[in-house]
């Protein structure tokens, strides 16, 4: 399969919606298959995934690549032999865009704390400025994964005539009120644990303990005890694999990026942007995810429907929760290819 990669520079200072202007903002990018002049698929990852879709694998039990495995490739449902799938890394993610982790040349040091408040409209209109830089005048569909499902959503409704089909996998119009008050404490808990140095710790360093747990808590609401169950026959092993996990995540993930990122996951609600929606839309909900329950999810869709958008609910019956979305992903091969096609 063909695949490229490369990095998009803005072309002027991007307006943030909690104020102020962002310049010389990056944005990284990895593409699969070949293009052609109607075929662009355009990918928008999870909190904590990069644009590696397919990989190549971190030799690390944090896995931030290789997500996509069931989802991009011949014979998945973004065939390869057919999509030119684009998949941007989104702003605030350090995985080589505009982030905490990137070097402010106007000063010579990493922007750290410094960085300013970015949101899911941020992410959605860099990608934008991205697809356009790129000479995408329409992609074929849009799909969001998570974080990415909001950005998609907020996308569609600012910048219409970028997309002919919008597909959202594990998002609703925004995170249940539970989870938003429980994630929206994450800068505060980092903040008072004292390697936070107030966000100016050296690279590498920082509030780890701090940030292993809230990974590891994470995990926890992400992977259901059904779907782990079936990975990990036993439970202490499961443990052992999501403990792993929040190790190595801990040990190479910016506190202040985990931060900025949960922030803009907690202030995305695009309930008042769904009206504005014009491409058809296709819902995907978990049975078992926690972060868009499925109740929430057709909740979104009655309300695009009462909007007049042409959207389809679909739901992967348990044992699936978030994570599972992405490691059952060949079970939307039949519901995926049936709505791109009727809207190619």
């Amino acid at each position: 399969m063909y695949q490229t990669t490369g990095s998009y520079s803005l072309p002027v200072a991007l307006p943030l919606e909690e104020g102020g202007l962002l310049g010389g903002a990056q944005i990284a990018w990895s593409a699969y298959g070949e293009r052609s002049d109607d075929n662009v698929a355009v990918l928008l990852h999870d909190l904590a995934h990069s644009h590696r879709a397919l990989g190549p694998a971190e030799a690390s039990a944090y896995q931030p690549s290789g997500w996509g495995a069931e989802l991009v490739g011949e014979g998945r449902p973004l065939d390869t032999s057919a999509l030119h799938v684009v998949v941007p890394n989104l702003l605030g993610s350090p995985f080589g865009s505009t982030s905490p982790v990137t070097v402010d040349t106007r000063v010579g040091r990493a922007y750290g704390a410094a960085m300013p408040t970015m949101t899911v409209t941020d992410m959605a209109r860099a990608v934008a400025a991205t697809l356009r830089g790129m000479k995408v005048e329409r992609a074929r569909t849009l799909v969001g994964v998570g974080l990415g499902g909001l950005v998609a959503m907020q996308l569609a409704a600012l910048f219409p005539e970028l997309m002919t089909s919008v597909v959202v996998l594990g998002a609703a119009r925004t995170l249940p009120e539970t989870l938003r008050e429980r994630l929206g404490l994450t800068r505060h808990l980092l903040r008072a644990d004292p390697d936070f140095r107030e966000g100016h710790y050296a690279p590498g360093e920082g509030p780890r303990k701090t940030l292993r747990k809230q990974r590891l808590e994470y995990l926890r609401l992400v992977n259901g005890i059904r779907a782990l169950g079936a990975a990990y026959p036993e439970p202490a092993a499961a443990e052992r694999a999501l403990e792993a996990d929040a190790d190595a995540f801990a040990e190479t993930f910016d506190a202040n990026t985990w931060a900025l990122l949960c922030t803009a996951y907690v202030g995305g609600d695009v309930t008042d942007s769904l009206a504005k929606v014009r491409a058809p839309v296709l819902l995907v909900a978990g049975a078992e995810d926690v972060l868009a329950p499925p109740s929430r999810v057709r909740d979104t869709y009655h309300l695009l429907t009462a909007a007049g958008v042409r959207a389809h609910y679909h739901e992967l019956p348990e044992p699936c929760d978030h994570a599972s979305l992405l490691t059952q992903a060949r079970r939307l091969q039949g519901p995926m290819r049936d709505f791109l096609r009727r809207r190619s």
